[in-house]
């Protein structure tokens, strides 16, 4: 018996030695698991095009689309995935080559092969034939003025025929010792000297502009005035160039420095001023020279929101990967896909969210289209739902709008924040993170093109300014 009981320590304590390995063993493990030294997934940040944003393309015509990758210098695998939206209109290749098959709109998009959230999209319209371009005239803004060093230059072309197809070209310089050229026909001179501005078509008519640019020597500004601007600016039509005085008048423009008293409401550069969010900054501009100065302030308005030609429906996309979108004469022309056997659905989706708006101000929002009157059913159009996702849940959700029929026919959709929602308007600003309206449940026979077109997407102060706006365009033939 004393042996049995003395083996059985024995066991015992052999038993615990190998728990107490196996626990020093899990913890060792546990520790390597979660060690900090792992390595971080390195992914593709970004995926830009060098097109415009809606590409023409002809029938059996082949467009290879040129792109950049943003990753960090190490990633191996650059890999991208090409695809379209509808490969009865447009086929594309693995390396970004597009192929017309057919009339109608497609949507070519690229994404990395792993990873997510990096995209880049062209809307491909295909047409019957390509009307190519016969000459190509570049336009010196400051023309027969003296160009200095520093000095900035936003060029132009003037491209005839009057109906090419293809406006969007590839700008460059002869010598970017002298200046340098964007892709948007920006010009910044960098020295004195001559240097030959670029312009190429993509039609294969083998057709470009050209302008003999010469810069002379920097002269300083020694004195500047900003004439005082005293409209109302609306942050989502982009820049505005402020009425500036130089002293001298052919002083070099680039000698004075332009300030934002508050930057998270507009930017500046060169007297151009670039607004970003509501409230009111000061404007600045300073000689290098002489230290003289010139102020003036600009007041962005607060929930003043307007998308229409003059930024071409900027961020403005769609829900539906089926359907697509083209600008055409200031219109946004959407094309709805098929959202079964019997409907049709074309969602219109504002892509820069987080956005700002002011219900307290502006409290409605309109829209002017060719829709037909809302409602499910034979006759009618469909479901028009505003989607307006804050913090504290979905501002609206109304369905079924009717609007106002205008004396043209089109109609005006609208959503007054006020009634919908009396709690959300007395808050004022809020911060939504969806922001769109379902254009969804469209009979087939309500909509028999596929299309609907937009005219603006606005916001106002009461329902009484939408309708007089509204009318007012129609009676204007706009």
């Amino acid at each position: 018996m004393k042996n049995r009981k003395s083996i059985y320590k024995n066991l015992q304590g052999v038993s615990m030695g190998i728990m107490a390995a196996c626990l020093a063993l899990t913890a060792c493990d546990k520790d390597k698991e979660f060690t900090p030294a792992m390595p971080e997934a390195k992914l593709i940040n970004s995926i830009t095009f060098d097109v415009s944003s809606t590409l023409p393309l002809a029938i059996d015509m082949d467009s290879t689309i040129v792109y950049k990758v943003e990753a960090p210098d190490d990633l191996e695998d650059r890999t991208i995935l090409w695809r379209s939206t509808n490969e009865a209109v447009a086929r594309v290749s693995q390396n970004g080559t597009i192929t017309g098959v057919s009339e109608g709109t497609a949507v070519i998009s690229a994404t990395p092969s792993i990873g997510f959230g990096a995209e880049a999209t062209v809307t491909v319209n295909v047409i019957p034939q390509i009307i190519k371009a016969e000459s190509v005239t570049l336009v010196n803004p400051r023309e027969g003025e003296v160009i200095y060093e520093t000095d900035r230059l936003q060029f132009t072309a003037d491209i005839l025929p009057a109906n090419h197809t293809y406006s969007y070209l590839t700008w460059s310089s002869t010598d970017e010792n002298v200046a340098t050229v964007s892709q948007n026909g920006l010009v910044t001179c960098q020295k004195a000297g001559t240097a030959k501005i670029l312009a190429y078509t993509h039609d294969y008519s083998k057709v470009f502009g050209s302008y003999d640019l010469t810069v002379v020597k920097y002269i300083p500004v020694e004195n500047v005035e900003i004439k005082p601007y005293t409209e109302p600016v609306c942050v989502s039509l982009g820049d505005i160039s402020l009425d500036v005085v130089y002293t001298p008048a052919n002083a070099t423009l680039g000698s004075v420095d332009w300030t934002s008293s508050n930057e998270d409401v507009a930017t500046v550069d060169l007297g151009v001023v670039t607004p970003k969010g509501f409230g009111t900054t000061e404007i600045t501009a300073t000689c290098q020279a002489t230290g003289a100065k010139s102020t003036t302030t600009i007041t962005v308005v607060s929930g003043w929101w307007i998308w229409d030609g003059r930024n071409e429906f900027k961020n403005w996309g769609l829900g539906q990967a089926y359907s697509s979108i083209a600008i055409e004469d200031g219109k946004m022309v959407v094309t709805a896909g098929a959202q079964n056997a019997t409907m049709k659905r074309a969602d219109l989706k504002y892509t820069a969210v987080p956005v700002t708006m002011d219900f307290g101000q502006y409290p409605v929002i309109a829209l002017r289209t060719t829709l037909p009157s809302g409602g499910k059913g034979s006759g009618k159009g469909g479901e028009y739902t505003l989607d307006l996702v804050t913090s504290a849940g979905n501002v609206s959700g109304k369905k079924c709008n009717t609007g106002v029929i205008l004396d043209d026919g089109t109609h005006m959709l609208y959503y007054d924040v006020a009634q919908l929602n009396p709690g959300v308007a007395a808050a004022g600003t809020v911060t939504a993170n969806t922001f769109q309206v379902k254009i969804a449940d469209i009979m087939n026979e309500n909509l028999p093109t596929s299309k609907y077109t937009v005219y603006c997407i606005r916001t106002f102060k009461s329902l009484d300014e939408a309708k007089a706006f509204a009318e007012a365009e129609v009676a204007a033939g706009k």
